[in-house]
């Protein structure tokens, strides 16, 4: 259903999924290869549309327009520098493609568990979009400032575990936290933000 997604097909059920449907469709519609353009990042609880509109401003460029374009999830691109690194491949061989594309979008950013591993590489092919002056987009969970905890503990139950501490304590953060300043700051100038 995804791969199929328009702005036509996006259904707002709310002003801020409306404004950010016309953020993107606004990109689309504007963009040109022949100078830099800002992108967006979509933030918002999941389930608001936010990788309907990555993709729908893909689909748009890619037919109306003749824009190459490429998507991915950051976590999954991690696995396959992971997985050619088994294979005698650099990070580089995996990141190639992902460098000079005209719009590239970049959804799940900041699901990784945030190494300095995962940050060097988020922020190596940010960096090199951004001095090409070319446009990346992306979508995250995460909001840019602190909210209550979305996982809240039942009266009379303390939960011990570590592991939903974790989970807890990952879902509260914000995005600029599971980015680190730096990327945070290059977002910034790269991006207009919208919140769904």
């Amino acid at each position: 259903a995804v791969a199929k997604a328009a702005f036509e097909t996006f259904k707002s059920y709310s002003q801020q999924q409306e404004r950010a449907r016309a953020a993107a469709e606004d990109f689309a519609r504007k963009f040109r290869k022949d100078q830099p353009t800002k992108g967006f990042l979509l933030f918002g609880r999941p389930g608001a549309g936010k990788t309907h509109l990555l993709v729908a401003t893909l689909r748009y460029l890619a037919l109306e327009k003749g824009v190459p374009g490429r998507y991915v999830e950051f976590m999954l691109l991690l696995c396959d520098i992971r997985a050619g690194f088994g294979e005698n491949r650099s990070h580089m061989d995996i990141l190639k493609p992902l460098l000079f594309v005209p719009v590239l979008a970049i959804d799940e950013l900041g699901k990784e568990r945030g190494t300095e591993w995962e940050r060097s590489m988020l922020d190596e092919l940010i960096s090199r979009r951004f001095n090409s002056g070319l446009a990346t987009l992306f979508a995250t969970n995460y909001f840019l400032e602190e909210r209550e905890s979305p996982v809240k503990e039942q009266p009379g139950y303390r939960t011990n575990t570590r592991s939903a501490d974790f989970a807890r304590d990952a879902e509260a953060m914000t995005l600029p936290k599971r980015v680190g300043d730096r990327i945070y700051s290059r977002l910034n100038e790269m991006c207009t933000f919208v919140k769904l």
